[in-house]
């Protein structure tokens, strides 16, 4: 192309034949002279570093503390951008007199770093001592010598050590390479047990805190990661609205309560004859007194202490494991367990490298906890406090199940998990705290609803994970076997079901296209469906359910929007019509009657899972705020069973899960414990029971030393069960 360009310029320009033309063209070309030279790169840096090092031709001085560095500005702008841009935004700036430039660096540069890094950019060399690395990784960072900076970072992790990491991470403004700053924290988790005895921790600021509890059992189920976190998100909350300071913070031993929004409060907000408002709680109270408290513009409503365990510190395994969004300049790094009730942490305050001393302290309360209050008087050398262990989890992450109470048990039957619909079926029993599996169902089902009567469960449409059902079938729990039954008039999925006065209703839900307004019942007795007045807004993901002779449809989503909208249905009138709104939009809800009051539980409002429950009262027609669950869950499915509402699954905005909580009755609080269960109502049966000597022989000698082992045996691995 270039012979023939140059070929048609010159015949144009005289008038010589194409051939001769041509000839002429590749003739000078053969005679061009090219000459790639290999050394003269590394000659011309050479003289610019002798030049440099000759102060000849230098346009720029960095005074870095006592020493000036001669250079210039080409040589050095093109090796770090950040020198690039002051110099050129000072290029304007420069009076016409002037020949050089000198720069005053700011931002802690050390002066031998800076005389590496200029070496640097002259040779393409660098020898840096061990002792220098971090300066010159620090340096380099400031002035955007990636490439130095990234070599600087892999030495340092190459060679971590127990006695290095701590200094290194607590480098200024290592926070901003998440990298670098991930790999020394993973470091230090690794090693945080040998770290923890090492002279670079203890010479960290340190904040001393007391966490109380109420009862040793309590104290024994705490989570050491769980509970330093939330002293981490107390300290934040102190520093950012508080005003509270490092050095504040410093001054005193902090005492706090667990609250029962699961934060942790300072036991100085405690009110005067308050159960926790024990002796140690009052001398802590004249203690800050005297060392007096910070400003606060925006001071905490009181909270109480919870009457039970929740969740967050006490608990050693829970179904999801949140994905914790890192944030550096506030980050838990490790733990460790100096004691049966001692922990200590490595933490960042406000990007400050610090350490937490915790320790868990008994409070008593001055009077029993109606939670564990016996209903009779008991000798307390007869009978243990009540114990507590975590409710058993179901066999797999659900959401979007059938719910319901067979026969004082909690049934699950179907769902998502994540990955499929299920068609598995199992059924939690309270009394002995365990799950046990029921026959699948014939169809896998999610978005699915239940309806339990008569001893049968009804499990009606649902999605098996491509297209909406229309199908219907029965379990009859004495047959142990599901059968089919009439098809839906509709195929949808996420309906809302509930029963009232013998027939099952099915209500809105979704097509596949938008929400519908269709409402159904089915009579068992006829085994026929029968189309009802329609909603007046199209609704799926609606919480349903029966109320004092009415059939409830609260929230849902229209398809565009989440709805804060309540309908009602009077059977007697066949006609649907609003009532009082709910507080918060919310689809995905579990919806339930509970202590004769109307209760709206979780779900989404669009954005994320929500935690949050509502109340109505009948009475004054309108809802409250009720208690917060300990864990968000949309797609949620709610049943009473005795005197709990118990919250099954759901979806916590990052974790499909398999964990349920209840609420009970008596402390009207969230919690994922139960009273450990032992032997020990055999026993007060075996007293009450006040049979005579004889007799305690005779049945002592019936019962064989075989079974006797194994019922110890069994004892022991209820025991080790609840202590998991």
């Amino acid at each position: 192309m270039l012979r023939e360009s140059i070929f048609k310029m010159k015949s144009m320009s005289n008038g010589h034949s194409s051939t001769e033309k041509l000839d002429m063209v590749e003739n000078e070309i053969n005679l061009n002279l090219v000459f790639h030279d290999e050394v003269h790169h590394g000659n011309l840096l050479e003289g610019l570093n002798k030049m440099r090092k000759n102060r000849q031709f230098c346009d720029v001085i960095l005074h870095v503390g006592n020493i000036e560095i001669h250079a210039h500005r080409a040589v050095l702008a093109s090796a770090s951008p950040y020198l690039f841009d002051l110099f050129t935004n000072d290029q304007e700036q420069k009076l016409p007199v002037e020949n050089i430039i000198t720069y005053k660096l700011n931002g802690g540069f050390d002066k031998h770093a800076l005389q590496l890094l200029v070496e640097y950019a002259y040779t393409s060399k660098l020898d840096v001592p061990y002792q220098k690395v971090k300066a010159v990784y620090q340096a380099a960072t400031h002035l955007k010598i990636e490439r130095v900076a990234r070599l600087c970072t892999e030495h340092l992790i190459k060679h971590l050590s127990p006695d290095n990491c701590i200094e290194i991470r607590n480098l200024p403004g290592i926070a901003k390479n998440e990298e670098f700053c991930k790999r020394v924290d993973e470091y230090i988790a690794k090693e945080y047990e040998t770290i923890s005895k090492s002279p670079a921790l203890l010479n960290l600021f340190c904040a001393r805190i007391e966490v109380l509890n109420q009862s040793r059992q309590e104290m024994s189920l705490v989570d050491q990661n769980s509970v330093c976190r939330l002293v981490l998100d107390w300290i934040k909350r102190q520093m950012n609205e508080e005003s509270l300071s490092l050095d504040a913070l410093s001054e005193k031993t902090h005492m706090l309560y667990i609250a029962i929004d699961n934060s942790l409060q300072d036991c100085s907000g405690l009110p005067s004859g308050d159960i926790s408002d024990t002796e140690i709680v009052q001398d802590y109270k004249k203690m800050s007194s005297k060392t007096g408290k910070p400003n606060s513009k925006n001071k905490r409503k009181f909270l109480g202490q919870p009457t039970k365990p929740r969740v967050l510190i006490h608990s050693r395994e829970i179904g999801e494991e949140p994905e914790v969004e890192r944030e550096p300049d506030w980050s838990l790094i490790a733990t460790s367990k100096l004691a049966d009730h001692s922990f200590l942490a490595l933490v960042t305050l406000a990007g400050q490298l610090a350490s937490l001393s915790i320790q868990l302290r008994l409070n008593t309360p001055t009077t029993p906890s109606p939670i564990t209050t016996p209903d009779v008087s008991r000798s307390t050398s007869e009978e243990k406090p009540d114990l507590y262990c975590a409710i058993a989890n179901m066999s797999c992450a659900r959401c979007s199940m059938g719910c319901g109470n067979l026969n004082n048990t909690l049934l699950v039957c179907g769902g998502y998990d994540r990955v499929e619909c299920l068609k598995t079926v199992e059924q939690y029993i309270p009394e002995i705290n365990k799950w046990k599996e029921l026959p699948s169902m014939k169809y896998p089902r999610g978005r699915v609803q239940i309806a339990v009567l008569s001893n049968k469960v009804y499990a009606i449409g649902g999605s098996n994970g491509t297209t909406e059902l229309d199908s219907v079938e029965m379990l009859d729990v004495n047959a142990e076997k599901w059968v089919s039954l009439p098809k839906l008039p509709l195929a949808r999925s996420n309906m809302g079901v509930c029963d009232l006065n013998g027939l099952i209703y099915c209500v809105g839900g979704w097509n596949g296209q938008v929400g519908i307004k269709q409402c159904d019942t089915f009579d068992p007795e006829t085994c026929t469906w029968s189309t009802i007045a329609s909603l007046n807004t199209g609704r799926y993901q609606a919480g349903v359910t029966a109320f004092n002779g009415l059939v409830y449809a609260i929230g849902g989503s229209d398809a565009w929007n989440c709805l804060n909208t309540v309908e009602v249905y009077n059977p007697t009138d066949n006609v649907w019509t609003f009532s009082k709104h709910i507080i918060t939009a919310r689809r995905g809800c579990g919806v339930a009657v509970f202590n004769n009051k109307l209760y709206v539980i979780g779900g989404s409002d669009g954005t994320q899972s929500l935690n949050s429950t509502e109340v109505f009262d009948e009475e004054t027609q309108s809802w409250m705020v009720g208690p917060s669950m300990t864990t968000p869950r949309s797609n949620v499915e709610v049943a009473v069973v005795g005197d709990r509402l118990y919250a099954v699954g759901g979806f916590s905005g990052k974790s499909f899960l398999n964990t349920i909580e209840y609420l009970d009755s008596n402390s009207n609080e969230w919690t994922t414990f139960v009273p450990k269960i032992t032997s020990e109502p055999y026993k007060r049966h075996r007293r009450s029971s006040r049979k005579s000597v004889s007799d305690e022989a005779k049945t002592s000698e019936l019962k064989s030393p075989q079974k006797s082992a194994l019922e110890e045996q069994e004892s022991k691995k209820e025991n080790r069960a609840c202590n998991l």
